[in-house]
């Protein structure tokens, strides 16, 4: 580390130097300037600084301050190359002009880190120049004029969105522009992201925008697009088949990638970073799908930076205090990656990696003392209180889906030991819980009719499927949790499944009233509905009287059913090629095989079985031991039930 100290506007200094925010507020204190080199200094940049410092006068000690001038360029760093591009260029016009031999140097140095940079620039030159700059903007601001938006990122969306054009305002005719710009997006993801306790959302935001577009800025951007792109399948100046859809996919989101992957190589990671590390997670799941390793990884990253970044602990003890609306954004960003993970790990049937017995269970939008809530009798803790005013927003989702996800933890830990003394009591704790968080809601969150009758607007009606989903799918794993085995289901399980599907059912219906409020139809099928269908499944094929016993009717479950295989044959929910296609159409394809059975037997036929008791006791060994499982092996088995091949023993094999 190397000192120097001394009045900085000296003319010899470099111009990149004398413009850096630090060392004019380092001039301002008349404070030295301490250089601390992560990589080995350019050669002519060290001459420059050698000679520009033996002019300077040393200060008092103690009024000296510390300048990271972080990742100064060497030899084999592309930021030397772009110090070609002039100053007054940099400050003084959105056009960019590369050095002659720019292309030559860029390739002839493209290792390490400038890998990246250079594989972001190319896809930022094609992108740009297969859509319109322009139309990729009135894209995403008309998707969020239909309510959607991207959930943790939703304050930055729209801000990132219009200074898009401000940035590309104009384009050098040069080869090379694109290399300009990607160099300067990574020049500004490189400073730091102030604030102090007295900073706005507006403040912060202005670091990121305008001329300090970032890596990051451009990244939410471009999640913004592929996110548009999935939930509107016409736009006519952006594409008009399906082809040119997933070209616009496809582009958007690698371009996404690589603006994360470029932003957390320069290590300095920060809020902004986060927050697209998560959308940019939530991305690969619409276009990896939920079982992709890809999705799996990724969200191991943002649990992982996380951790790093000291955000599970208490965010409101920071030291110096940070601004409120930081403190939401960070406890909003803790939760929802908290509420993934759990919701995520049981779909997988995989173990979670966040646990609340090693973070501080944070959520945003939480009441204060001083704040009416909406219920007022005493409750295990605070933290299930509700504002009687809290709105229906991205955020009123995260805080929901967060404390059921922390009943679900603490019901996957009770699989894990079913054979101990007090197992029936914690369970029972856990119901109580449930039933505490739903008393406590705010009214208005609960959904009491049809989503059909909800006198809301597309964004509410989505919101309260996914709030009463979430809290079915408590009762749903804790009901579960009480059986011995998944294939002899209770009657309180199966009255939970009904309602599920029933639910889920009716949002394929009025899928085009529907915004999406934190989780897509996909997830919701996949999630909630194909659970439900299964243990329906496997109620009607036991060999009891489970089909008329304590039920006055199967007709409007059978009815669900046949529904939800004609919406997916049809192609209204997924299509071939669509990454949770294999899953969702195996389990199609075995619901469809047993509703023509007994549509071809009657109704009732299921209750007049014969049954084969070996069998029967072969086929179950087949099932996973893991109560939660319900992905394709489950569909696959529950096509070879005995009693279903009896009604049907000419069925083609799934």
């Amino acid at each position: 580390m190397t000192v120097f100290s001394a009045p900085l506007r000296n003319p010899s200094l470099p111009q990149w130097l004398r413009d850096s925010q630090h060392v004019k507020l380092a001039e301002k204190q008349r404070s030295p300037v301490i250089i601390k080199d992560r990589h080995v200094p350019d050669v002519r940049v060290m001459i420059e600084l050698e000679s520009a410092f033996t002019e300077l006068r040393r200060l008092r000690e103690e009024e000296w301050t510390v300048l990271h001038l972080r990742n100064l360029p060497g030899s084999s760093s592309h930021v030397a190359i772009f110090n070609e591009i002039s100053p007054q260029d940099y400050h003084a016009s959105d056009t960019y002009h590369g050095s002659e031999d720019l292309t030559m140097l860029m390739q002839s140095q493209s290792t390490g880190e400038n890998i990246l940079l250079i594989q972001g620039a190319d896809i930022l030159r094609q992108l740009l120049n297969t859509f319109p700059l322009a139309a990729m903007k009135d894209f995403v601001t008309f998707w969020l004029a239909t309510g959607a938006n991207l959930a943790l990122a939703e304050h930055f969306t729209e801000k990132c969105t219009e200074n898009m054009t401000r940035l590309f305002t104009s384009f050098s005719q040069e080869d090379n522009w694109h290399l300009a710009y990607a160099q300067r997006l990574t020049q500004n993801s490189r400073e730091p992201l102030l604030f102090s306790s007295t900073s706005d959302m507006e403040d912060f935001s202005a670091q990121f925008l305008d001329q300090k577009f970032r890596w990051e800025s451009l990244g939410i951007f471009l999640s913004a697009v592929t996110r548009a792109s999935i939930d509107i399948s016409f736009f006519p100046t952006l594409f008009k088949t399906e082809k040119d859809q997933f070209m616009l996919r496809k582009l958007s989101t690698k371009l996404s990638d690589l603006a994360l992957d470029i932003a957390l190589s320069l290590d300095c990671l920060n809020d902004l970073q986060l927050v697209l590390q998560y959308e940019n997670f939530i991305v690969h799941t619409h276009v990896d799908g939920d079982q992709s390793y890809h999705s799996w990884s990724r969200l191991g990253d943002v649990i992982s930076s996380m951790f790093a970044l000291g955000y599970h602990e208490n965010v409101e003890k920071t030291k110096p205090p940070i601004p409120t609306f930081l403190v939401e954004l960070r406890k909003a960003a803790w939760a929802t990656t908290y509420s993934a993970d759990k919701n995520v790990a049981i779909f997988l049937g995989r173990p979670p990696r966040m646990s609340k017995r090693f973070c501080h269970f944070q959520l945003p939008m939480t009441p204060t003392s001083s704040d009416q809530v909406a219920n007022t009798s005493p409750v295990e803790d605070e933290v299930v209180r509700w504002k009687v005013d809290t709105p229906v927003c991205y955020s009123s989702g995260i805080r929901w889906a967060t404390l059921c996800a922390a009943l679900k933890e603490d019901i996957l830990e009770l699989l894990r030991s079913k054979q101990r003394p007090n197992f029936n009591q914690e369970a029972s704790t856990i119901r109580q819980k449930a039933e505490i968080q739903w008393a406590n809601l705010p009214p208005r969150f609960r959904l009491s009719t049809t989503l059909k009758e909800c006198s809301g607007d597309s964004f509410e009606r989505a919101f309260l499927a996914s709030i009463r989903l979430d809290q079915l799918h408590v009762l749903f794993l804790l009901q579960l949790s009480l059986l011995n085995t998944l294939t002899e289901p209770d009657p309180s399980i199966l009255d939970i499944s009904d309602q599920m599907l029933a639910l889920v059912v009716e949002t394929i219906l009025l899928r085009d009233q529907l915004v999406n409020s934190g989780t897509g139809l996909v997830w919701k099928i996949a999630h909630y509905g194909l659970p439900a269908a299964g243990i329906i499944l496997l109620s009607m094929l036991k060999q009891h009287r489970t089909l008329t016993e304590g039920r006055s009717s199967w007709s409007k479950t059978i009815l669900n059913l046949g529904i939800f295989v004609a919406q997916v044959q049809v192609g209204s929910v997924v299509r071939r090629g669509h990454p949770n296609y294999a899953l969702i159409s195996k389990a199609t394809q075995t619901i469809e095989r047993f509703l023509d059975s007994i549509h071809r037997e009657g109704i009732q036929t299921p209750t007049q079985l014969p049954s084969h008791p070996g069998e029967n006791g072969d086929w179950a060994a087949f099932f996973s031991q893991d109560l939660c499982d319900f992905e394709t092996d489950f569909w696959e088995n529950l096509a070879y039930h005995p009693s279903l091949l009896a009604l049907d023993p000419s069925l083609p094999p799934i």
